[in-house]
This record gives structure tokens, C-alpha cells and sequence, in this order.
């Protein structure tokens, strides 16, 4: 029996001698397999490059770049010297070997904006009218009834009422009334898609008939001023305007801009983000732009007027996601009427974020910012966040446990 042991020992042995050159490169291959998987996070899916420069990825990683035009042609490898605007594609590949992903390079010109940092009065009219619930209402005789449970969704815009578009609550009511209890056909917004159902209106007494849905028009609210560039065209927020009922974005038809005024500001603590509370009059002497879009990275629209705080402003250069480095940075931000930059400390810069407006995560570093403000409150979505001299994000969301921790959006994302 220990001839037979020392046989397969014996055997073993030989097999790893002979082998042990393959066995080395499977395991090798498979480290750099491993590895390659482990650099996606690492390497962004898009770049935006300023022309002039070189596009610089993974400097401290071991990868090679082939860079190819829109047609397909290799423009080079490794470095791309960016004399013209255009968009290519980035081939990067570890040690040369194992594929690590593809980056679409955008070579875009010289950028400068404005930075923000001011609260505006925010108004938006919703592209439809926007239903937040439906429930029970009272019929005529006392009894409780919901015609449009189970058809109407929150969430849901209605655009028309048998075929006559509305676009404000008033309008559905009087279509709904003049039904006189028929059943009525809604064309609707569900999630993009549209649709027509059909709801029959209840009697309440004098003339009045209800469908059983609870619906608003607009909203408005107060937040702040990311960027104003060259054409007065404007970005805030960070992230959509969403209704607090529905928790959706906001199909929005059209919105106005106004000067704002803080009144007081509630500190955030643990478990409460705090908020500025603000003043709006909503009048045409105190309109300054409109707002044309409303999506995920924030609004969008166009100034008709600078506001006075930011009329001597110099304009400063765009930082783009592979410049931004962990450590010291400024949030940019009025408040009680003082223009002010406040001290953060960047944590972490997540080149491919599940959540493009949770790119950058930080803290509130600064003393003077935490005893006036506790850290990051609403409101202040939207700062602008600088570093090195250069505007990278803005302000997107404070941390509820810890309203001096918060997270930003970068701001290539916000100028798409």
C-alpha cells in the first residue's frame, strides 16, 4: 500500500513538472480575466474632452487605448491629441491583452459658465393634468363610490376628456360636468405611452358630477442656479422636479423662472435634511427666464435677466469626471443674501454611477457652512461644486442620517 502511495506521488509530481508551464498560464489568464472584470468600474463608458488636450485614461493602470474615428478608422494608440471636435471610440485593453470595455470619446470645444449658486423661484405647469390619487367621493344620496379606482393610476396625466384636450383642473371639471353622469372617455398619459379609458361620473348634488380623482395642474418650489453660459442658457437642480404625491418626474408643458428671496433657513440634522424656506412673488417684473426641460440631471432653460448677484461674475472653465480627484473642493452657494464658497472634502468620484446624480459623494468640511446650515438642507440642490478653479457639479443629495454628508451630480452630465 506505501509502494502504491509513493507510486501516485510519484505520478503527481511529473504531471506538475510537465504541466506546470500551462498550469501557470491558465492561472495567469485567469488573474487577468478577474482583472479586466474588476477595471469596468474603473473605466467610464463616455468622456468629454476639451480640444487641444490629450485624452488621459487609467494613467495609473496598466491599459492600452486604440482610438478609432466615427468611421472606424485608428486614429492612434494610447494618447489622442484632440486638434478637432468629433466623438471616437476608445478600445482599452489590459497589459494589451484582455478587453476591458469600450469609451466613447466626445472632443467638445473650450467651455466656460457662470456659476450659479443663487436660490430661484421655480414654477411649472404640468403637460396635462396630473392625477395624484383616486378615491372615494360622496354621491347625491350619501353613499361612497370610486369610478375611477382601478382604471385611474397615480401618476397618470389626463389630456383630453372626449376628444377636447385639457391642460388645468378647471377644464376637466367643466368636461367631467357637462357629462351629466354618461360615462366619459379620458385619453391618457401612463408613463410615456398614451391610452383612452372610460370612467362614468357620479352625481354629488347641484349639478356637480365627479370622476373620484384627486388631480393638480402645477407646482412650484424653490432651488438653485447651477450654471448661466454665454447665450443665457441656464441648469439647476441636479436632478428632476418631481411631484411629492406621485414621487414621479414631472411631464411639465411649460415653467417660469422667478427671483427668490431666503427667509429663513431650517438646520438639517439626523433624520431631518433641514430646508431653505424662500419667498416667491410670482409677477412678471419679478420673472428672469423660462424653463424648457425638466429631466434627470435637472431643469433647463433660458434667462431673460442675470440676477444681480451674479451680473459681475466671471465665467470659469468646466472640469470634466477624469479630472476631478478625491480631497479638498468648494460648494459655491448665497445665503441670507452673503455670496460665499464653503469647504468640502470629496470622497469618491464614480466614473459609472447607477444614479447619474449620485456621481460625486462628499462631506461638508466647512465649520461656518455646518453652524449655519447643518450641512447640506433642501434647497440647496443645485449649488455649484468647485475645484482647482474649475466648476465639476453641483449638489444633488444630502444623507438623511447625516445631513453634513451629500452627493453631486458632475456637471458634463448637466451640460448634455
Amino acid at each position: 500500500m506505501d509502494r502504491d502511495i509513493r507510486a501516485e506521488k510519484k505520478d503527481v509530481l511529473h504531471f506538475y513538472r510537465t504541466y506546470r508551464g500551462r498550469i501557470f498560464g491558465i492561472y495567469l489568464l485567469g488573474l487577468l480575466g478577474f482583472a479586466g472584470l474588476s477595471l469596468q468600474d474603473y473605466i467610464p463608458e463616455t468622456l468629454s474632452v476639451q480640444k487641444g488636450t490629450e485624452v488621459s485614461l487609467g494613467h495609473f493602470l496598466p491599459v492600452t487605448k486604440t482610438v478609432k474615428s466615427g468611421d472606424g478608422t485608428v486614429e492612434s494608440f494610447g494618447m489622442l491629441s484632440t486638434k478637432e471636435c468629433g466623438t471616437y471610440e476608445m478600445e482599452v485593453r489590459l497589459l494589451g491583452i484582455i478587453p476591458v470595455g469600450d469609451v466613447t470619446v466626445h472632443i467638445v470645444d473650450d467651455t466656460k459658465v457662470i456659476p450659479g449658486g443663487v436660490p430661484i423661484g421655480i414654477y411649472v405647469h404640468t403637460d396635462g393634468v396630473l392625477v395624484v390619487d383616486a378615491g372615494d367621493v360622496e354621491t347625491e344620496n350619501g353613499s361612497q363610490k370610486s369610478p375611477a379606482r382601478h382604471i385611474l393610476k397615480a401618476g397618470d396625466y389626463i389630456l383630453a376628456v372626449n376628444g377636447q384636450p385639457v391642460s388645468e383642473k378647471e377644464e376637466l371639471i367643466r368636461q367631467v360636468n357637462a357629462s351629466g353622469g354618461e360615462a366619459v372617455v379620458l385619453t391618457v398619459s401612463r408613463e410615456g405611452e398614451q391610452m383612452e379609458c372610460e370612467v362614468t361620473p357620479v352625481n354629488c348634488g347641484n349639478g356637480q358630477y365627479r370622476i373620484g380623482a384627486w388631480v393638480r395642474d402645477d407646482m412650484a418650489g424653490i432651488g438653485t442656479l447651477t450654471y448661466v453660459d454665454a447665450e443665457g442658457n441656464f441648469g439647476a437642480l441636479g436632478h428632476s422636479i418631481s411631484d411629492t404625491d406621485t414621487e414621479s418626474q414631472v411631464d411639465m408643458s411649460e415653467g417660469k423662472a422667478y427671483l427668490a428671496e431666503v427667509v429663513r433657513i431650517v438646520r438639517g440634522e439626523k433624520g431631518n435634511p433641514g430646508e431653505l424656506v424662500g419667498q416667491i412673488q410670482y409677477y412678471a417684473g419679478n420673472e428672469i427666464g423660462v424653463i424648457e426641460e425638466n429631466n434627470e440631471e435637472g431643469i433647463y432653460g433660458t434667462l431673460s435677466s442675470l440676477p444681480e448677484e451674479l451680473q459681475d461674475m466671471q465665467p470659469v472653465p468646466v472640469g470634466y469626471k477624469q479630472e476631478i480627484k478625491s480631497g479638498a473642493a468648494q460648494i459655491f452657494v448665497e445665503l441670507d443674501g452673503e455670496f460665499a464658497s464653503y469647504d468640502i472634502e470629496i470622497d469618491q468620484v464614480d466614473l459609472n454611477p447607477s444614479e447619474t446624480n449620485k456621481s460625486i459623494r462628499f462631506r461638508v468640511t466647512d465649520q461656518n457652512l455646518i453652524d449655519r446650515t447643518g450641512g447640506i438642507i433642501q434647497g440647496l440642490s443645485g449649488a455649484p461644486i468647485l475645484q482647482d478653479g474649475k466648476i465639476i457639479g453641483a449638489v444633488t443629495h444630502v444623507f438623511v442620517s447625516d445631513p453634513q454628508e451629500g452627493y453631486g451630480i458632475f456637471i458634463e452630465d448637466m451640460l448634455e
